[in-house]
Order: structure tokens, then C-alpha cells, then sequence
């Protein structure tokens, strides 16, 4: 009986722990507020391969995706991106040479606007 009841406390005490765990963290992708404040306005994707496509007027975007099984997103590219390769700040048209190698961007969630481009 001892045993029945040292189980069923123990039982009880893991569901208590992962129902609170649930409850303090909300999905990742989600937009969240405190008060007036947005807590999450960007997001990072790390893609091993990187679709760019972009005019000479240095307006494009890119197809990328956030895991292998996720669907394909667009971002979009604008004037007012910023390239880095290896921390240093390049032009943006060197971006169009890193098409299909691995980079790191860092866009707005609501615009979907790339605010940076980094290999």
C-alpha cells in the first residue's frame, strides 16, 4: 500500500510540473505583448540553402525554410538590408554571389522584411 501511494504522489507531481511548464512558455513563433511592450519582432533562419533572387535596383527576395520538414517561407530584401560577411559589413550586391550557401537572416516578423544578411 505504501508503494501504491508513494507512485500515485509521484504521479501527480509530474503533472503538476509539465501542465506549469506548459502554461510559462508559449509556442516559439508566436508574437507576444506585456503591456505596450513586443517582446519578439524578429526571427533568424539559418539556411544551409539560400534562394536570393534580387533586381539591380537591389529590391528581391528570398525562399528559405526553418527546419527540412517545415514549409517554404518568402522574405523580402529591400535598399535598406544590411550584408555582413565574417562581421564586416559588405554592399548588398555581394549577396547575390552567396546564392546556395549557407547564411543567416535576420527579418521582421510582421513586414517580413530581411534586415540582415549574414555569411
Amino acid at each position: 500500500m505504501k508503494n501504491k501511494i508513494l507512485v500515485f504522489f509521484t504521479f501527480v507531481s509530474i503533472i503538476i510540473t509539465t501542465q506549469a511548464t506548459a502554461i510559462s512558455n508559449p509556442p516559439v513563433n508566436t508574437l507576444r505583448d506585456s503591456g505596450t511592450e513586443t517582446l519578439k519582432t524578429h526571427n533568424t533562419i539559418s539556411s544551409v540553402y539560400l534562394r536570393i533572387s534580387m533586381d539591380d535596383d537591389l529590391h528581391g527576395f528570398v525562399d528559405s525554410k526553418l527546419c527540412s520538414f517545415c514549409r517554404t517561407i518568402r522574405i523580402i530584401i529591400t535598399p535598406n538590408t544590411a550584408a555582413y560577411h565574417n562581421n564586416v559589413e559588405v554592399p548588398l550586391k555581394q549577396a547575390k554571389e552567396r546564392i546556395g550557401r549557407h547564411a543567416t537572416l535576420v527579418y521582421d516578423l510582421k513586414t517580413k522584411n530581411i534586415r540582415a544578411i549574414r555569411w
